[in-house]
């Protein structure tokens, strides 16, 4: 079983650093077993030359068979290490503070060694591997407020619709480009306690002071910080750069969209992608499609491919005298209508078009008719009046330069003053605002109430309406202190786990923000490599790695004041700990836990409330799976 878990997790380490550009490792060393057999992990995947250890000892707090451990495992390694007694850190940090409570400055400590994790990772573009495990992980708490919803393939959804498997927008780091990416799970707990509010001209957030921020530095760079740093400086959240897409081709096939044994021409051409996106666009804004039935008379019992054996000198056809006679028929006809009148400023525009693509048409005063079965099954996915228009999702595979067309078509129809759009259509509505996020821009909704209006004696009532406002050529939006603050919440707060880049598109309020997902301890690690593993299974596991054994029974404490240890200060032991966790993650309800698994009912609620609690340990991205190999 060891030895499957351990390939996953060395292949995980391997690809996670390859794919974050990242040269190696930063590895916090404590002498513990949890940073040992995380080290040894990443040792085996990237080599000994690519993993660098830190030992941050306290005088006075760090026990010296810690220290003297850390060094061991470094030793037997053979990788090198940062020696750091924080001492002075701590001192600066506290002395410039005003009271605080005990568990407050405790937590000063691991603060400050994440920040010397992360000196040295930035400076050799290196990653912070964490080394926090599943029972650690378990009792954590989250980021987003109740009112932060999620931009899906499906439309926006809450945390209650969220589920694993969701395609919704992340930020590539490394490209600043859009990528459509899976869920991996979603995870909610109730919260007490104090929030950041972060509100701009384009951004209105309401997350926990840990919360990590997608940002860009000032190098240009897509990077993490904390939601509570917003309250000091100004900071730039990152606009998208266009997308490169998943389908590409310079010709749009109609004949994909229809039955062909239903047509009574051949089929229509290619036709080219960006002229039929731009018309697909005007269609959107102001056009419908419908069909109805015709009656004419028939002069010929000859069926349409017979007749094309009859032909005069003109290429006309002619039916022999045989064949022929008068009937009357019905057929079925399939028209599409533009909604744009003589003198409009998209009416040239849609004629020129229609004659690029080799469509014929009839032209009226208020409207632009097209009969074409192909056209019509094509822009029936786009809805067939104004307050069921979309964009077909097959559309908005396509890459950045294709779909501009697109959206100058939109605009060119309902589009208006300061690039803003207009609709009735909630789902259209959406569907832009992915398209300007894939194109580069950034979009903004605001729901228009119905007004009642009089008109020439008569009574006007409009729908809700939604306006969408478009930024065009800006690389970032920019949040001032001013506009952050503390504010009390008592509710539900949420986060999903978003591989491989955990960040998502997420709005409040009609407004979209590209942001992070909670990350472990104080937001000081980039992955978890034993995160699935419980503390009991990360004993096995090291003692399987070949861990000094000394290492593995050694009592577990964080450090953070003399004496401490990680069991009295969560009131109860590890193994009984993992036994009441692994019963709940099986379903066990709580009342059925102490007969089945000798753990007290004291102990049961204490787990439950801790989990309840959240306090002081955060659920991370990413977490390498290994439940399916563990019995």
């Amino acid at each position: 079983m060891w030895e499957k878990v351990v390939e996953r997790i060395v292949n995980f380490i391997r690809d996670y650093v390859k794919s974050s550009n990242a040269r190696g490792v930063v590895v916090g060393i404590s002498g513990g077993v949890d940073s040992a057999t995380t080290a040894f992990l990443c040792v085996r995947a990237l080599g000994n030359e690519n993993v660098l250890g830190t030992i941050m000892p306290e005088k006075g707090v760090t026990r010296e068979e810690d220290i003297k451990d850390a060094l061991e495992v470094c030793k037997i390694l053979g990788i090198k290490y940062k020696y750091i007694e924080i001492n002075p850190m701590v001192e600066a940090f506290l002395k410039n503070l005003e009271d605080g409570t005990d568990i407050a400055k405790a937590n000063v400590r691991p603060r400050i060694r994440m920040i010397i994790n992360y000196f040295y990772a930035n400076s050799l573009n290196y990653l912070v591997a964490g080394t926090g495990n599943k029972s650690e992980l378990t009792i954590g708490y989250f980021c987003y407020d109740e009112k932060t919803r999620v931009l899906t393939t499906e439309g926006l959804k809450t945390y209650r619709e969220l589920k694993p498997g969701d395609i919704v927008f992340s930020l590539n780091p490394n490209t600043g480009k859009v990528e459509e990416v899976p869920v991996k799970a979603v995870y909610t707990f109730n919260y007490d306690g104090e929030m950041i509010s972060i509100k701009g001209k384009r951004t209105d957030l309401l997350v926990t002071p840990n919360h990590r921020m997608l940002i860009v530095n000032r190098s240009g760079r897509l990077v993490f910080t904390q939601a509570v740093e917003f309250l000091n400086k100004r900071h730039s959240i990152p606009i998208p750069t266009p997308w490169d897409g998943y389908t590409d081709s310079d010709y749009i096939e109609l004949s994909m969209f229809i039955d062909q044994s239903c047509l009574y021409h051949n089929a229509p051409e290619p036709m080219p992608t960006e002229a039929f996106f731009y018309l697909m666009g005007l269609y959107i804004g102001d056009g419908t499609c419908t069909t109805y039935e015709v009656e004419t008379i028939r002069k010929t019992t000859l069926s349409h491919s017979e007749l094309l054996n009859f032909r005069d000198e003109r290429g006309r056809f002619i039916s022999p005298d045989k064949y022929r006679c008068e009937r009357p028929v019905k057929y079925k006809a399939y028209s599409v209508y533009f909604s744009i009148p003589k003198g409009d400023k998209a009416r040239e525009s849609l004629i020129s078009t229609l004659e690029t693509l080799n469509i014929r048409y009839r032209a009226y005063k208020h409207f632009v008719r097209v009969n074409s079965k192909a056209l019509y099954e094509v822009f029936k996915q786009c809805g067939t009046n104004a307050k069921n228009k979309r964009i077909p999702r097959w559309v908005l595979k396509y890459p950045a330069d294709k779909l501009f067309w697109l959206y100058k078509g939109l605009m060119d129809s309902d589009g208006w003053y300061n690039q803003n759009y207009q609709t009735i259509s909630r789902q259209l509505a959406l569907d832009i605002v992915e398209l300007c996020a894939k194109l580069g821009m950034h979009a903004t909704i605001s729901v228009r109430k119905p007004k009642i209006a009089e008109y020439n004696g008569k009574i006007i009532r409009s729908q809700k309406s939604y306006l969408i406002t478009v930024a065009k050529r800006i690389k970032t939006t920019s949040i001032y202190p001013e506009r952050v603050s503390k504010v009390y919440y008592k509710g539900v707060v949420w986060c999903p786990d978003v591989p491989p880049y955990h960040n998502l598109l997420v709005e409040r309020n009609g407004k979209f923000t590209f942001c992070g997902n909670t990350k472990y301890g104080d937001g000081g690690v980039d992955f978890l490599p034993i995160g699935d593993l419980y503390k009991t299974e990360v004993w096995e596991l090291a003692r399987f790695l070949g861990v000094p054994e000394k290492i593995v029974k050694k009592t577990p404490s964080a450090g953070l004041w003399i004496g401490q240890t990680d069991e009295e200060e969560i009131g109860i032991t590890y193994v009984k700990l993992d036994t009441i966790l692994k019963a709940l993650e099986k379903g066990y309800k709580p009342e059925e836990i102490p007969k089945k698994f000798n753990v007290s009912e004291d102990d049961v609620k204490r787990v439950i409330a801790m989990i309840e609690r959240n306090r002081h340990k955060r659920r991370t991205p990413p977490v390498v799976s290994v439940r399916d190999l563990i019995p």
